[in-house]
Formats: structure tokens, sequence, C-alpha cells
């Protein structure tokens, strides 16, 4: 793959901060961004409209740069900022309409692993599924998981347009690699029990494979393709400002690289597909304090620090007035550790990294002062979220040696399906978990409840109420009837046949979901709701869709909307919707 950070192709990449990451980001170089020299920061005169959150410490101001720190000036129609899963396909799509764009990458390679993407009645939902997918439903399915705090023009995007955006996507890896299938899992279909609510859960989760039946790992497959298609990319690209005078359109950006300053001017507009702001402890801390409250895993790209947003803010755009953020209940810790930051810094990090994909399964679930904290069965988030109300923000996990059993019978969906279908399936507790989590004192293991209570760490009252919450536990499974929190009969599970097994978990944060707000169009608006004309929002740094979770039963919904919108982006700033 032909990537460079020197020289300029015919139609370059660059990158402002890579789109939702996972752990694996975390060893990339480069990854903190390269302070600007001698750049004092100002009240930004750039524009007469407001600016949101301005009081807020975390924001800041604009840099000053003079025109003689300006090493470098480049043109082009598109500026796409950020090379994750949106900006990438923001850029094929541009590579296959022809458009001159450049796209300014952070990092310095390709973000982490992208797979499945949800989409509404694509052809291959009636060809997988023989389903139709009420879109009335699903667009009131993700207004009920924001409560309504989200703009629905803009969920009737994806909705519209994701199943052709699949079908176009399948088209363009069939004709750059050879072969591409697509499948859609048939197994989240339909209406599901989970939490004591029916979700709608309908088949919209999109699986794209090779030939050779291998996953397509989107980005550095993408990356790839445009660089057979003479577009390389220029990493190290670190936003600095946008460049809107006096209340006007955006014309393009300046960016901070290992060269110097350089400027890109943008005559149809500029995308910023930057992601959230994770990897900033300071504003995560003012706008999402749920986070710090319940996590204890740090599973973010560690570039998403929010410069995208800072950066439309100081240009006059307005951000959400809600939290969102996409929380995984698989953030497993030793014995006594809390949930929140290791340190006060703006770059501070949770105590763990990686995820334990048996969080999400809904075993009894107890606080430090033994009770039960909520229905097991709740969203992924929905636990961390009832856990930051009790002790250090974190829950024991507590199980028997039929868990390989139980999770057949729980069937979970989504992603922690995989602990059912694959890492569970036909082995026992200790075949799948000893050397990863027992044997690294993770995973406690005993002979007996006292025991495990003593293990993990429960003492005095909290460990007589630990063993009292297990006695309850298991006459709520002879019952046969949950009365205490309302979970389904068929994921309750016993407690009582050695070995016994736990382990305390908090939340593994993936990435934040609120943003600067959008229109159908992806349009960045102002406080008035007005469109700042030449700059669009997609991926995580865009808001105006979620509020407050993510809609954990609707499968691959964040990346379908990455790939949808990166493409509507690109086609509504150069006239090419109807493409």
């Amino acid at each position: 793959m032909r990537n460079t950070t020197s020289g300029i192709s015919r139609r370059g990449f660059l990158t402002g901060a890579a789109a939702a990451g996972a752990f694996a980001t975390l060893g990339l170089a480069g990854c903190a961004p390269k302070a600007p020299t001698d750049v004092t920061e100002e009240t930004p005169s750039s524009t007469d409209a407001p600016l949101a959150n301005t009081s807020e410490s975390w924001l800041g101001s604009a840099p000053e740069i003079s025109e003689d720190e300006i090493t470098n000036t480049r043109d082009c129609e598109v500026l796409i900022v950020g090379a994750g899963m949106s900006g990438i396909m923001a850029a094929a799509t541009a590579a296959d309409l022809g458009i001159d764009f450049i796209l300014a990458e952070k990092g310095t390679e390709p973000a982490a692993s992208h797979f499945d993407v949800g989409a509404v009645n694509s052809r291959f939902t009636t060809e997988n599924t023989g389903q139709t997918i009420d879109k009335g439903r699903i667009l009131n399915e993700l207004n009920r998981y924001a409560s309504f705090k989200n703009d629905a023009s803009v969920a009737k995007t994806w909705i519209e347009e994701s199943g052709p955006t699949v079908e176009w996507l399948q088209a363009f890896y069939e004709d750059k690699l050879g072969s591409c299938q697509v499948t859609v899992d048939v197994e989240n279909g339909g209406d599901g029990d989970a939490g004591g609510t029916i979700y709608y859960i309908p088949p919209e989760c999109h699986t794209f494979l090779t030939g050779d039946g291998e996953r397509i790992d989107h980005v550095p497959v993408m990356t790839e393709i445009l660089a057979d298609m003479g577009y390389d990319v220029d990493y190290s690209y670190n936003l600095a400002k946008l460049i809107r005078e006096d209340g006007g359109r955006v014309e393009g950006a300046i960016f901070d690289t290992p060269e110097g300053y350089v400027r890109v001017n943008a005559s149809k507009g500029v995308i910023l597909a930057t992601g959230g702001y994770p990897a900033n402890a300071d504003m995560v801390r003012a706008l999402n304090p749920i986070i710090p409250a319940c996590v204890t895993s740090t599973n973010y790209n560690q570039n998403n620090t929010g410069m995208g947003i800072k950066a439309a803010l100081w240009a006059g755009a307005d951000m959400d007035k809600t939290p969102a953020a996409m929380i995984f209940d698989r953030g497993i810790v030793e014995p006594g550790v809390d949930a929140g930051y290791t340190s006060d810094d703006p770059e501070a990090v949770f105590a763990a990294g990686g995820q334990f994909n048996l969080g999400s399964q809904p075993f009894l679930k107890v606080s430090r002062n033994g009770v039960r904290i909520a229905n097991e069965s709740c969203n992924y988030d929905a636990i961390c979220h009832a856990a930051s109300n009790h002790p250090g923000g974190v829950w024991a996990l507590i199980m028997d040696a039929n868990a390989p059993e139980d999770v057949q019978r729980f069937k979970s969906q989504g992603c922690s399906a995989g602990t059912w279908k694959r890492t569970l399936k036909d082995k026992t507790v200790d075949e799948a978990y000893t050397e990863k989590y027992i044997d690294t004192g993770l995973m406690m293991k005993a002979d007996t409840l006292e025991e495990l209570a003593d293990k993990l760490g429960f003492e005095g009252d909290a460990k007589e109420q630990f063993l009292a919450t297990i006695e309850r536990y298991n006459e709520l499974y002879d019952a046969g009837e949950d009365v205490d929190m309302g979970k389904e009969a068929y994921r309750l599970s016993a407690i009582r046949t050695a070995p016994f097994y736990g382990a305390w978990f908090g939340g593994a944060l993936l990435t934040t979901l609120d943003g600067l707000r959008i229109n159908k169009d992806t349009q960045v608006l102002d406080a008035d709701a007005n469109p700042i004309e030449g700059l669009c929002a997609i991926g995580t740094c865009s808001g105006s869709y979620y509020s407050g979770n993510y809609p954990v039963y609707l499968v691959g919904n964040c990346l379908g909307r990455q790939v949808t919108f990166g493409r509507h982006a690109v086609r509504f700033l150069t006239d090419n919707i109807e493409a």
C-alpha cells in the first residue's frame, strides 16, 4: 500500500482525527497531538456566530496562525478530515465519483477494525432473511432509545439511504476485489425479549465477505483500494482550526503537520469525520459525567480528542444538549478497583484495557454491598448506568459450573452472542477462561460460595448480604419468575453447582456519541439551527442522532450510519445526491 507522509499525490490524503476505534489503536505511534509552536490562543474573530459552551474550560479558543507560519497551501473540491470508517467511506465515494478531494488523517496508520454495517431493506435483507423492515417502527425505535432528544429527520436519512448505500459498497468491493458477498444476521431478527421490554430487533446487520469467506475489515481494506486507485494517504495531519471569515461559508482548514502548518482550501466544502472526544478527559468530565462514574476500561481510539468538535464550535457551530456514549458492560478489573480515571490529567485513561465479552451475559450482578443492582438483561450501557449509583461504580458477575449451558439458553443478541455461539459452546468455564482470566486473578474460582465471597473481597455485612442475594436468586430461579427485577424466566440461572465463578466489571468506553448538531444532509448547524455553509459532519463527531445511550439491539447501527452519512455528505456537497 502506497501510504506517504512526504510529498503530495494528485489527490492526497490528510486526516484530522480518526473515527471511532477500538483498544488496539492505543498502540499507535504518534497518537498524542503535536503541540503548536509559538501559537497564541485568542477568541476567534472569524465569525459573528455565537459559540456554544464557551464557558467550558475544555473548549479554549481557536489558535491565531499567521500567514507566514503556513508552509504549504493545497486546493481541492472536498476536504475530508478523518480517515476512520465514516471518512474512508466518504473518500471512497469521492474517488468513485471522480471528485477532487483530500483526506486528512491525524494518526499514523489506518484505524482499528470495523466490520458489521447496519442497513435497512437492502436487497441483501430480502435475499438473506425474506423479511422487510418496518421503516416507521425502526424510526420510532431510534427515537425511543434517544427519548426523542434526537432529530428524527437525521435518523430518517440512515433509514432511507442505508440500503442503497450497502448495495453500492458491495458493488464497489466486487469491482475492486473481484468478489464480495454480503450476509445479513437472521438471528438478530424480529421481536426480542430483553430487559423486561419488547425491543424491535430487525435483521439489519450486514457483514461483508471476500471471495474466501473472510470478513472485510473496512478501513484498512478501503485504504488499500484507494491506494491502488492512485490516492495516497498523508498521515500525521492534526487539525488546528477551520477557515471561516465573518460568518460566511467554511473555506477549508489549517493542519499542524510534521512539515509545519498546511492550509487546505476546499471549494465545495469540508467534511468533519474526526471521531468523538473519549480521549479528552476534560471534555468527558464536563459533558459526559456518567462515563467516569461507571467506566473502568479504555477501549477508544486515542486520537479521538474532540478536536473536530472544538474546531467547529470555534467556527460558530452548536452541539447536542445532552450526552451519549457507547459503553459496553465488559471492563473487567481486579477486586477493589473503582470506575473512573487514574489521574486528573486531560490525557487520563481508565484502569483497564480490552473487553471481556462475558460481562454482557445476564448472570446475577451485585454491588460491593452484595445487593442486586438491576435486571441483568438490560442493554450493555444500562447495567453500567445502574452501577454508577453503587459503590465504586462496579459490579460482580456471579455464575456456577453450569454457565456454558446457561448462556445457550440466554441466547443474547448483538456481539455478546459470541459467548454462546463460540467461546463457551462445548467448553467448560475452565477450558474457556483459565489462562487469560482465572490464572491472571481477574476471574475468581471457588469451591464454595463463602470462599468466592472472600476472593471477591466481600466482608462483614456485605458478605452476608452477598450470600443472601444468591440464595434469593436461586429461589427466583426455582419459582421461574423474577418478581424482584422482572427479568425473563429463561435468563434466570441457578448458582448451586461448584465450582463457582465471579469477576468484577465496569464499563468499557468505546466512544462518545454526542456531537455537532447536523441536519438531514449532514450540514453542521449553528445555535439558531441554521446550516453553516460548506461544513458537514459525519460519524461520531456529529450529533442529532443519539442521546443518552447506544441502541445495541439495532446491531451495526453506528457503522451503518457512518457509511451512509459518509457517502451522503460527499454527494450533497458536490450535487451528486442522485448518483
